[in-house]
C-alpha cells in the first residue's frame, strides 16, 4: 500500500496513526501541496478533488480520509477498532460523520490561520481566526458531552477517536487549550499517550 499525504494534513494524521496502531505495511509518499503536486493530473487521477490523502492498494485508490480508516480497520476486524454490531456502528458512523460535517471545518479555519499560515509565511486574519476559534468552541462542548462517563466516544477504542483527535493535536500551534473541557482533555491525553498516535505527529 502507499499512502499520498502531506506531514501537516490533520486529516493525513489519522491515517497515519492507524497505519501504526494496525501495524500495516505502507509506503509514505509525500505530497508537496506547495509546489501544486496535488493539482497535478498524476495526482487528480487519483483524487479528482486535489486533495490530501489518498491511499493506492494494488491499484484500488480511495480518498476522503474517514473511508479510508473504516477500508484499514476493516483489514485487521481483529483489531476492533471497526464496529459491527448494529448500535456501536450507527454511533461510530455519528461521530466520523459529525467530524466530517462539524469539528473538521471549525477545526481546519482555526488551523489556516495559524499553522498553515505560518507555513506559507503569511500572518493570520484575527477576525476569522476568532471566528474560527468560537466555532471550535462550541464544537468542544458538544465533544465534552459526548464523553461524560466514557473512555472513548463509543465506550471503546474505535476509529472514531482516531479521526476526531486528529484536530486536536496541534493545539498548541493553532492557540487553544483544553481546560474547559476536562473529559476531552483526558480523552486526548489517552489517545496521546499511544505510540501510533504519537508517531503520526509532523515535526515542529
Amino acid at each position: 500500500m502507499k499512502l499520498f499525504h502531506h506531514p501537516f494534513s490533520s486529516a493525513a494524521f489519522k491515517v497515519r496513526a492507524l497505519i501504526h496502531e494496525l501495524g500495516l505495511p505502507c509506503e509514505l509518499v509525500t505530497v508537496d501541496m506547495s509546489k501544486g503536486e496535488h493539482k497535478t493530473p498524476e495526482y487528480v487521477a487519483k483524487n479528482p478533488n486535489g486533495k490530501v490523502p489518498v491511499l493506492e492498494d494494488e491499484g484500488f485508490h480511495l480518498w476522503e480520509s474517514n473511508a479510508i480508516l473504516c477500508y484499514l480497520a476493516a483489514k485487521k476486524p481483529e483489531s476492533g477498532l471497526l464496529l459491527t454490531e448494529a448500535r456501536g456502528m450507527a454511533l461510530m458512523h455519528q461521530w466520523l460523520q459529525w467530524h466530517a460535517t462539524t469539528l473538521s471545518p471549525s477545526a481546519g479555519e482555526v488551523m489556516m490561520q495559524t499553522v498553515y499560515l505560518r507555513i506559507m509565511g503569511q500572518q493570520k486574519d484575527e477576525a476569522k481566526y476568532a471566528a474560527g476559534l468560537e466555532k471550535l468552541r462550541r464544537d468542544l462542548g458538544v465533544l465534552e458531552k459526548g464523553l461524560a462517563g466514557k473512555e472513548y466516544l463509543c465506550g471503546k477504542l474505535t476509529i472514531a477517536d482516531f479521526s476526531l483527535v486528529s484536530n486536536l493535536l496541534l493545539r498548541g500551534p493553532m492557540g487553544f487549550d483544553l481546560e474547559a473541557y476536562p473529559n476531552v482533555k483526558a480523552w486526548v491525553a489517552r489517545m496521546e499517550d499511544r505510540e501510533s498516535v504519537r508517531k503520526s505527529l509532523p515535526p515542529l
